[in-house]
């Protein structure tokens, strides 16, 4: 793997270029890896959304070992940059690239057409596009389990989420972690805080003494970093880990938690293309073998009555038993959004933007 910086992408692929039109000769078919292209938004550090999916590539590395060679780019924050550099990585020869955010979703469906010798995954794109594939997680899985946990563990029966943005993904995620708390404790309340930021430390750490002032002594929430559950610990209140196990930082008052496992993704693209049957697809995965949601509850207190009560939930989703949004359920308002014995459907979810009954707080307007 070879990780770069804009600029330092940008003159070694100058180098290379000029090396190559002086006469180097390319290495024969066979005897090449595939070339892989990855872009990150951010840095890549030690938690969080670009850990993550660097763990990703980091997985089809040890798969494939010297039969893949990955580029990797952090900090490509503008998007005319990653336009640019999307295409630079095609023009060096990496028949597979990917994007690792929504945000760089719009520029890759317009850029993937035009670059037909090169194949492009986006993760948390909506849906896939010419010569664009698309891959989510079904978060909302892990949020109803760990909501079991809190609704079993709450003393007060207040719950707490710290809300980034009033985007589907992160209201259909503190729903289902109402919905699960709520399936084994009726009388759970969620108040929601916004901190109108994925990555804001002083606003996550305000937005929980928010919530544990009105209440709440479980905190859950959609920034994937430990600051939440730091917050809460300092405070005596347990957290969940929510896209992220962060029991490293969070020593004894994390709950539970999941990540995102991104991984299979990677390593099916790369076989696709290697086989030649690569071909745009869009694939919303959650728990079980193969997706992309994974529970990695660490706590050795928790109770194992909890963790049998989890463990079983999680199997029945997995078979198909238990559907997380399947009715009755109402909105704020009392009205009934999903009748009884009626399930919504996968559109409906990637596109909720109602809250349902028993979450205390309203949505920001943009």
């Amino acid at each position: 793997m070879t990780t770069f910086s804009r600029r330092d992408f940008l003159r070694t692929s100058a180098a290379g270029a000029l090396a190559l039109g002086a006469g180097a000769r390319p290495l024969l078919a066979a005897e090449e890896p595939l070339k892989v292209g990855v872009i990150h938004m951010g840095a890549i550090s030690d938690t969080g959304w670009e850990y993550f999916q660097a763990n990703a590539w980091k997985a089809l590395e040890k798969e494939f070992g010297d039969k893949v060679k990955v580029t990797v780019l952090e900090n490509i924050a503008q998007v005319q940059d990653s336009e640019r550099l999307f295409r630079q990585l095609s023009a060096q020869g990496n028949k597979l690239i990917f994007g690792t955010t929504f945000s760089q979703y719009a520029s890759l469906k317009k850029l993937a057409p035009t670059l037909p010798k090169s194949h492009f995954e986006c993760c948390a794109g909506i849906e896939a596009g010419n010569n664009l594939g698309v891959f989510e997680a079904r978060h909302y899985e892990g949020t109803y389990l760990t909501g079991i946990a809190a609704g079993r563990t709450t003393k007060t029966n207040v719950l707490g989420w710290v809300g980034a943005f009033p985007v589907p993904q992160v209201i259909y995620s503190l729903n289902a972690f109402l919905l699960g708390a709520r399936s084994v404790n009726p009388d759970v309340t969620l108040k929601v805080v916004w901190a109108n930021a994925w990555v804001d430390p002083g606003k996550e750490k305000d937005a929980v003494a928010a919530l544990i002032a009105q209440g709440a002594d479980v905190i859950s929430g959609s920034p994937n970093t430990p600051v939440q559950g730091l917050a809460a610990e300092e405070k005596g209140v347990w957290s969940i880990g929510s896209t992220g196990d962060f029991s490293a930082y969070v020593k004894k008052k994390q709950l539970v938690s999941f990540e995102l496992d991104w991984s299979s993704a990677h390593i099916n693209a790369a076989k696709a293309v290697m086989a030649g049957t690569w071909k745009p697809e869009s694939r919303w995965l959650g728990l079980g073998p193969g997706g992309y949601v994974k529970m990695t509850t660490s706590n050795p207190d928790l109770p194992e009555a909890i963790a049998a009560e989890m463990k079983a939930a999680e199997a029945a989703i997995i078979s198909g038993k238990l559907k997380p949004f399947a009715g009755e359920i109402k909105d704020q308002s009392g009205n009934v959004k999903v009748a009884k014995g009626q399930e919504l459907a996968d559109a409906d979810i990637r596109g909720m933007t109602w809250l349902i009954e028993g979450v205390q707080g309203t949505l920001p307007q943009n």
